[in-house]
């Protein structure tokens, strides 16, 4: 399950971060995503709530913010962005085209209690 992994290392990441800067809680999680990723956010959610049992981070709000996937045409040089995943120019047809943002997926946010 793809969700399960990414928010397992989501999940590790921020108890190893709690555990470096002596943060008792977190109030808050916001991560970034790619729309590439398409991923489920109301699964991550649910898997974060029962990952992070028992831990600072037990309660805390988690939501996931999608960043569009943005194109470069090398034919026309246009750039635009879509949540569509085809990789074709929307303004010539070339299939000569640059994925510029679309997989990001990082943590963007932690409200923490120290």
């Amino acid at each position: 399950m793809y969700e399960f992994q990414l928010t397992s290392r989501i999940n590790n990441t921020i108890q190893d971060i709690c555990w470096r800067f002596s943060f008792r809680k977190v109030n808050r999680v916001l991560i970034k995503a790619g729309a590439m990723r398409k991923i489920n956010p109301e699964l991550m959610t649910f898997i974060f709530a029962s990952l992070s049992r028992g831990t600072p981070a037990e309660g805390a709000s988690f939501s996931v913010m999608f960043i569009p996937a943005t194109f470069r045409c090398h034919d026309c040089g246009r750039t635009w962005t879509t949540d569509d995943s085809e990789f074709l120019c929307i303004h010539c047809g070339s299939r000569d085209v640059d994925l510029l943002t679309g997989l990001e997926f990082a943590i963007d946010f932690l409200e923490v209690e120290s």
